[in-house]
């Protein structure tokens, strides 16, 4: 089935008053391989095929998740601001190899990445026009796609692996949404070329420590086609990086002095100075330390866990998520990465690439290992950290983004790349262009995977939000769930289920870690449920039209404590930073770092920010951490949810820059003094001082915004 007839069935679908789920079967049989013969005759969403390990859920169909209310006023903000634009801004996008301008913008080898920005700009564009049912989009990607797919010889595009990969792991949902039977082939095509490049090691073309890229469309092209080659190819190709990262992720080393001896870009045959030799360092196998290579490791285990069967793959996971929030955590579920990792002060960048690259791993992870706690983070990061580096209406960006961040300029900081002296403004592609390519997936990413299938027939509602879910269910009847609630802004959501007959079949809903005595009513039960947090609630019974769920997470503000025992405040999912009032500034573009020469000036429309406080940051809290007490403000959600009032934005169709006229969703009013001994350190705020602090100022109140509204922040107080 194609694009247009998938709108035209949802159309009639919706005027008979229920819409169904069943286009990923209609787009499979479309295809010359039959990619169900040998599976689950009763399934409605096949799950992994033998002898693969099973995942602990599914996901649906892309599409079949579909945002509305604030959601979907924030998707509908990027598809039509930088997501559709993005070729006629960018020479990159809009000349390329990809789409058979032959040799255009395609360098690559260990530094320059051109290459590789097409295919992550088409990753999320598909991902978004398909939780949309966006044909416009689409059709902006098919040249791409359609060259793309059609290609014999993979390098003459570009013979970088990596590069591809991220073409080929897009392949399912382009699949679902089109029906295109190359996409299968694609991935064939792509495994061979894989293999037949992976020795000798040549980091232009493939990288064992980049390998496990291949794990999730070659699964994916097995799980259709059967193919009983696939296996041992995925292990030729991946059993080194499966080997190296479980060991890493397991026995981390959390010195970042070791680090400093680790060699970053070519594993096992270098030494401290990057000359050949024996490793510089005799513990755990020196991946090296680049944030964006870690965060993209994390799903690798995982994936490979499915053909080997090695639970404990998926416990290194686990460990290495808890071994770099230990070394290296940040407020909102970020790591603290400005290239390499770093450590937990608040002033230490995380790349934004890392930050939005962070989505996919994650949210397999989540389908292959179902943890509470992967959830807990996806949310924390798409409300958090993602938008804090973005601004308002996504038309800028950061390369490096700061949870203690007081000044947005050009200057010199200590990150550990060298030429970084743009890399916190806010703009078209500061410092280096990866975050331009990478900001377009981790919002419908986040949408597609809110809801899971489940294998006993029913539904799992793994994130929050406002969305219409269309999904078959028991013995593949239909039904539709609309799912009402202003979360993250509430700890209430509602969701009612439409069918057009009875139906037995469970619901299983996520109770967040930071909920507090939660409490979840279902229509016709007279007392509620209490499920404990970090748990999923199943509740099985027979559902009829009209029924009601309705879950009250009961939020609490609560804090955490960080490095010099400052403190961070939070409520449910988001946490909440120092309102600081923000002076914009059009800046000229800089030259890009690495890869553009110079002049390398923005595009018309599309500026960069230098961004200045207006009034005082150095705040202590004057709070009982235990119990903070606040006063909560809560306003309607505005349709740019993370805007501040007066922020200069850019709406959909329009070339002005224009002050926001909406506040934020919501606002806490909190006891604080100020702290004048605490000021610059260069360009960044200064450590924050040890608390307790003694100041002679008197107590005053100020206000705590969402983090993800702010581009000026403090995110970690000390307190009084």
């Amino acid at each position: 089935m194609n694009r247009r007839d998938f709108c035209e069935l949802i159309a009639a679908a919706a005027a008979s008053g229920l819409l169904s789920a069943n286009f990923n079967g209609a787009a499979r049989a479309a295809s010359p391989i039959d990619g169900e013969a040998s599976r689950a005759a009763n399934a409605n969403y096949p799950n992994d095929r033998a002898p693969l390990g099973q995942s602990r859920y599914v996901k649906l169909p892309l599409g079949a998740v579909r945002p509305s209310g604030w959601l979907l006023d924030q998707l509908t903000l990027q598809a039509r601001g930088i997501t559709s634009h993005l070729p006629e801004l960018w020479d990159v996008v809009g000349e390329s190899a990809w789409k058979g301008d032959a040799g255009k913008n395609v360098r690559d080898g260990v530094f320059d990445t051109n290459a590789r920005f097409v295919p992550r700009w088409l990753e999320g564009l598909t991902m978004l026009a398909g939780v949309l049912h966006d044909d416009e989009l689409m059709a902006i990607g098919k040249p791409y796609m359609d060259h793309a797919l059609s290609v014999k010889d993979l390098a003459s595009v570009t013979p970088s692996v990596i590069a591809w990969s991220w073409l080929a792991r897009v392949m399912p949902e382009y699949h679902e949404v089109t029906g295109d039977p190359r996409a299968i082939q694609f991935v064939r095509t792509f495994l061979d070329y894989a293999d037949t490049v992976r020795e000798p090691e040549n980091l232009a073309v493939f990288s064992s420590k980049w390998s496990g890229v291949l794990l999730s469309c070659g699964i994916w092209y097995y799980n259709q086609t059967g193919d009983a080659d696939v296996p041992a190819l995925l292990q030729r190709c991946t059993k080194r990086c499966i080997d190296d990262f479980v060991n890493y992720f397991r026995n981390f080393p959390k010195d970042p002095k070791v680090f400093a001896e680790m060699c970053d870009f070519v594993p096992h045959y270098c030494d401290a100075k990057g000359k050949a030799g024996e490793p510089a360092y005799e513990g755990p196998t020196p991946i090296g330390r680049h944030g964006f290579t870690a965060v993209m490791a994390l799903g690798y285990p995982a994936f490979h866990s499915l053909i080997s069967g090695d639970r404990s793959e998926r416990e290194s996971v686990v460990q290495g998520m808890a071994n770099l929030d230990q070394a290296y955590g940040q407020v909102g579920g970020r790591w603290g990465a400005d290239g390499w990792l770093v450590s937990t002060d608040p002033i230490v960048g995380t790349e934004t690439c890392a930050v939005g690259q962070s989505f996919f791993p994650l949210e397999n992870i989540l389908a292959i290992m179902g943890n509470v706690e992967v959830a807990d983070r996806i949310e924390q990061l798409i409300f958090n950290a993602f938008p804090g580096a973005c601004t308002a209406d996504m038309w800028a960006r950061q390369f490096y983004t700061q949870s203690n961040q007081v000044l947005v300029s050009v200057a010199k900081r200590p990150w550990n790349s060298p030429g970084t002296d743009a890399a916190n403004i806010y703009g078209f592609k500061p410092c280096y262009p990866g975050p331009l390519a990478d900001v377009h997936a981790p919002w419908p990413r986040y949408v597609a995977s809110m809801c899971m299938a489940t294998a006993d027939s029913g539904l799992a509602a793994m994130s929050y939000g406002p969305c219409r879910i269309n999904a078959k269910v028991g013995n593949g009847v239909s039904i539709e769930l609309i799912v009402e609630t202003d979360y993250p802004f509430s700890d209430r959501v509602r969701v009612a289920v439409h069918c057009n007959e009875p139906v037995n079949f469970p619901l299983h809903f996520r109770i967040p870690t930071w909920s507090s005595q939660a409490e979840v009513f279902v229509s016709g039960k007279a007392t509620p449920w209490r499920p404990e947090s970090g748990t999923m609630l199943k509740v099985e019974r027979e559902w009829k039209n009209g029924d009601v769920v309705t879950l009250h997470f009961n939020f609490k503000v609560r804090t955490e404590t960080r490095q010099n025992n400052a403190v961070a405040v939070a409520w449910g999912p988001l946490y909440f930073v120092l309102r600081i009032r923000e002076a914009f500034e059009k800046i000229p573009a800089l030259p890009v770092y690495r890869t553009d020469q110079p002049p390398a000036s923005a595009p018309p429309g599309c500026v960069d920010w230098h961004i200045a406080p207006v009034n005082d940051w150095n705040y202590a809290l004057s709070i009982d951490r235990s119990n903070p007490q606040c006063e909560m403000i809560f306003n309607k959600v505005s349709s740019m949810p993370f805007a501040q009032k007066g922020e200069p934005v850019r709406a959909p169709g329009s070339t002005e820059y224009l002050p926001w006229q909406h506040d934020v969703p919501m606002l806490l009013k909190m006891k604080a003094r100020l702290v004048p001994h605490w000021g610059m350190n260069g360009a960044n705020a200064a450590p924050v001082p040890t608390s307790p602090v003694k100041t002679n100022q008197p107590e005053t109140v100020v206000e705590l915004i969402p983090y993800g509204c702010s581009r000026l922040r403090i995110a970690e107080f000390p307190t009084v």
